[in-house]
């Protein structure tokens, strides 16, 4: 543990406010997505229709573009502020002094076979790890922390860069926030939405979520997108931060800020759309192992980090991401949710899923974690594995055509 105060550190690295650009005055026609506001939801038997209604409305959203925003989520502002404050410093220290943290290997190359790489181990990913296109190379800076819900993340400060060390527990209660409170209440309006008993998602498939005994591997991730120094190489990546993908994970929590770079294909045109900005929410995306878990009725759309509108180009973007997971060994299918919704609608595997595997969570965490990275920048990946495809590519081959 550091010899320095919390406020000793925060002097030597210069903690201060992240300094967001303006919102673009540049009409680029942003998706504004559906705002869930949690504080609607409400505990107890006489307020069942208000939660029916509210999931009525996320509903909307999950089985199309498979975003939409959270608001009165349970976090003051100040709170998310100051993590991106450290944020911004901890991602900001010498290269030398990241290579001592490194979650995995210095490059995707060097990465070892079976290895959870730098996208999912712990520590930093430096800028220059993958290789976007072209043979350039990324402009990501990012931090991931593993497992903040046990106890023994705590009590291992000395596993971070000292910064780090004296704000652990803040960071910590940011994530076991949305992974203890917030994180039952959405999956309880999944229930709804399945027309199964509100908790069933919950105890099948995330089994001791958030305890010292939870196996899912979920990641929180303080993420810095630096603009690239030569605009000519940025050009040969097709003005592109981060290829086009779907998530891993079952839910994705995204704070969201005013710079425009995030963009979802649009499931109705399949054109690439810039996601709108929404004061004091967090843009939360439907990932791979809820897609599955759903039959195919929840969407784990595309989505990728581009060049933002001109008037806010040459800015730093700093996002606080968390990856939230089933556990390892729940199945990757609807058949223990028993789902009245998703037989009516087919998702079972007499019908629409006759060429789905039998798979687990770690089966398809480990398979495609493998090939991150790995695939050139907007390709069309149609790769299938387990009977599913690792990209939803094919759902917009029609619309590109």
């Amino acid at each position: 543990m550091s010899a320095l105060s919390a406020e000793e550190l925060d002097r030597k690295y210069n903690v201060r406010p992240f300094v967001d650009p303006e919102p673009t005055k540049i009409d680029v026609n942003p998706l504004v997505l559906t705002a869930i506001d949690l504080s609607l939801f409400k505990e107890g038997d006489e307020h069942l229709n208000e939660r029916k209604s509210l999931a009525k409305v996320l509903e909307s959203s999950v089985t199309t573009y498979g975003f939409f925003n959270l608001v009165n989520f349970g976090i003051p502002k100040e709170r998310i502020e100051h993590i991106r404050a450290i944020s911004q410093s901890l991602l900001t220290i010498p290269y030398e002094e990241k290579l001592k943290y490194l979650a995995s290997a210095a490059t995707k190359e060097e990465e070892k076979p079976k290895s959870i790489g730098a996208e999912r181990g712990q520590g930093f990913k430096p800028k220059g790890y993958w290789s976007i296109k072209n043979g350039i190379r990324d402009s990501i800076d990012f931090y991931n922390v593993r497992d903040t819900y046990h106890d023994s993340f705590l009590e291992t400060p000395e596993a971070h860069p000292e910064l780090l060390q004296v704000h652990l527990k803040e960071v910590a209660d940011y994530y076991n926030h949305l992974h203890r409170v917030v994180l039952p209440k959405l999956l309880r309006l999944f229930d709804l939405i399945f027309k199964i008993p509100e908790g069933t998602l919950l105890k099948r498939y995330f089994h001791k979520s958030g305890t010292n005994e939870d196996t899912s591997g979920s990641h929180g991730r303080l993420m810095l997108y630096r603009p690239y120094e030569n605009q000519q190489e940025f050009e040969q990546t097709d003005k592109m931060f981060l290829r086009g993908h779907s998530d891993i994970s079952a839910l994705t929590f995204i704070t969201s800020q005013p710079i425009l770079a995030l963009q979802i294909m649009d499931v109705y045109t399949g054109a690439w759309r810039y996601v709108a900005h929404r004061d004091d929410s967090l843009i939360v995306n439907i990932g791979d192992a809820l897609e599955f878990i759903s039959g195919g009725h929840f969407k784990a759309c595309l989505h990728r980090v581009v060049e933002p509108p001109a008037d806010q180009r040459g800015f730093n973007r700093l996002v606080v991401i968390y990856f939230c997971n089933p556990s390892d060994n729940s199945e990757m299918d609807p058949e223990l949710l028993d789902s009245p919704a998703l037989r009516r609608l087919g998702y079972t595997r007499e019908d629409k899923l006759k060429q789905w595997e039998k798979i687990q969570f770690h089966d398809w965490n480990t398979t495609k974690g493998e090939l991150l990275g790995r695939t050139a920048a907007g390709e069309r990946n149609l790769l299938q594995y387990h009977g599913r495809y690792i990209e939803r590519w094919h759902r917009f081959s029609e619309l590109a055509n």
